[in-house]
Order: C-alpha cells, then structure tokens, then sequence
C-alpha cells in the first residue's frame, strides 16, 4: 500500500488539469474514476481494473474514446497503464502520486475520517463572530435613545429585534458596538413625521376624524 495524502493528491491532480491545456472533460472524468478505485483499495501500487464499470462510472461510452483518454494520461504522466490482452484478466493501473513528500509533511494538518473540518481555534473564533456586545438591560437602550431625543418605543423595538436575534448581526455588518447599531436601527428603522413619503392615503384618516362640518350633497 502507498503511503498516499487522498486531499493533497486530489487537490494536485486538479491542479495539474488546470495548466495542462491537453486535459479535456474526458480525461478527469477518466482520472477520477480511476481515483475512486485506487482509494477503495487503500492506495495499493497497482490495481485491477473493470473496463466496462471504469467507462460507466467515468461517463465514457466508447471504447476508442476510452482507449483514446488512458493513452494519453499515461503519456502525460498522470498514470502508468498495463493492458491486458486475456479476456479473463483485468488490465492493471498504476497511478502517479504526486508530491508524496509534501503528502507525508501534511498529514499532521489534514484531518482523518470522522475528524472535525474545523479546527477548534476557528471554532472558537467563530462562536462570538458578527455577535454585538450586548447592553446590561432595556433600560440602558431606553435612556441611550432617551439622550438622543428619539422615540421611547423604537428603543423598546430595537432592544426586543436584538434581544429574540441573541444579538447577532445580519451578515455583512461589521460592527461591534451596540450603540452603533442602534444609530443604524434608527436610521433605517424609522422616520420622522416630515421624512415620511407622500402617499394618496395620506391625510385620509385624519379627514375621516375631522369635526368640521360637511356638506355630502355635494356630489363626489
């Protein structure tokens, strides 16, 4: 069995495709699923292949296409192909490990099967991040908006939005202070009487409260 890093192979293998202007669809169709047995047999030095289930799992429907793609990973490297000729023999595969050394120096830092993604010193960044520091209670947020002359009950209406929101931020936000956030809250939040926009129904309820006499014989 190779000792074989399956990210940083994987990860070299697409970046190989990448500069290599030769490299069509079929050839990394080809490679992976050729990828896929090597894993399953643990990295073996060489493996024996189906050609009928390789073309299957790699989309290729011609045998000549087939040929075509194997031929030409092994001369470009990607793999050493051993046909065989016995009907009763699988041809064998020998894939190209690249950059083994660098694949033996990560393995400290790619992680195994069933091991956490995320490291735990991201994990711990992560657990306060886009998260105000939150004020000591309501009445704090009351007397802030009180000092800036803006309504009692949009300071009740911003500590409840933060309150149920745990005091996380939307995404996209930077900022820390809650004090800041409510600047924003009032800004976006609401306006002022002569700031609102004009409407067809402006006024109209005030005119249905109004005591001023009315003279409905007038037609409409």
């Amino acid at each position: 069995m190779e000792h074989v890093n399956y990210i940083v192979q994987l990860n070299m293998a697409f970046e190989r495709f990448h500069n290599d202007t030769r490299i069509k669809q079929g050839h990394m169709t080809l490679y992976l699923a050729f990828f896929q047995k090597w894993n399953r047999e643990f990295f073996k030095t060489t493996i024996t292949i189906n050609r009928e289930l390789i073309m299957e799992r790699a989309k290729i429907k011609s045998k000549t296409t087939y040929h075509n793609f194997v031929k030409e990973l092994n001369d470009w490297d990607y793999l050493q192909y051993y046909p065989s000729y016995h009907p009763a023999r699988g041809s064998k595969i020998k894939m190209t490990i690249f950059f083994a050394k660098a694949s033996q120096n990560l393995d400290n830092t790619v992680p195994e099967v069933g091991q956490n993604l995320v490291t735990s010193y991201k994990h711990k960044t992560n657990k306060n991040y886009n998260k105000l520091a939150r004020p000591k209670n309501e009445l704090v947020v009351l007397n802030f908006f009180k000092e800036n002359n803006w309504p009692e009950i949009e300071g009740r209406k911003f500590y409840v939005y933060y309150q149920t929101k745990n005091w996380k931020l939307s995404k996209g936000l930077n900022i820390k202070n809650w004090k800041t956030a409510a600047n924003n809250f009032v800004k976006n939040g609401f306006m002022t009487e002569k700031e609102k926009p004009t409407s067809p129904f402006n006024g109209f309820v005030d005119r249905l409260h109004s005591r001023k006499d009315k003279d409905y014989g007038q037609p409409l």
